[in-house]
């Protein structure tokens, strides 16, 4: 069970990665409404999927 939520939660970081980033770089999915924001959510993200990962190998 920890190891699908290690996966899962890296999956979804990942998603939010590429969405926040796509947005930053190319103003996609909401047009460029708040750069801050889409650097924050981006770090953050990134932050998240290095934690899982991290995890993840602890459970092996």
């Amino acid at each position: 069970m920890s190891k699908f939520l290690c996966i899962a939660s890296t999956s979804i970081s990942a998603i939010v990665f590429l969405v926040f980033l796509l947005d930053l770089i190319a103003g996609i999915p909401v047009g460029k409404a708040n750069a801050t924001m889409d650097i924050i959510f981006v770090l953050c993200s990134a932050g998240v999927a290095a934690l899982s990962v991290l995890a993840l190998r602890q459970q092996k």
